[in-house]
């Protein structure tokens, strides 16, 4: 399924695999992504107080935390995209 992560201004496309349910994934990766012990790359302080991320973030969860034990694989396709395109799932973040 291609999904449409959604920043007001551009959005990123990404692919994930069909059988996954992403409004109860999108809150496990809230979760994850803002939980100061978890030592992530998308902190941009030593303190784990502030985040920079995109889609990119969404797909090394799935793939390390979700998919870890399958050869199916999240992966982004398109970064900062302007217009919009055919999606199957859209997360506004």
């Amino acid at each position: 399924m291609i999904v449409k992560v959604d920043f007001d201004y551009d959005a990123d496309y990404m692919y994930c695999p069909d059988c996954m349910d992403m409004d109860t994934l999108i809150k496990q990766f809230n979760k994850w992504i803002y939980d100061p012990n978890i030592g992530h790359p998308f902190w941009i302080d030593e303190n784990h107080l502030a985040l920079c991320y995109r889609a990119d973030a969404i797909a090394y969860w799935l793939n390390k935390c979700v998919l870890n034990k399958t050869s199916k694989k999240a992966e982004v396709l398109e970064q900062m995209v302007r217009e919009d395109k055919a999606y199957d799932y859209a997360i506004v973040l």
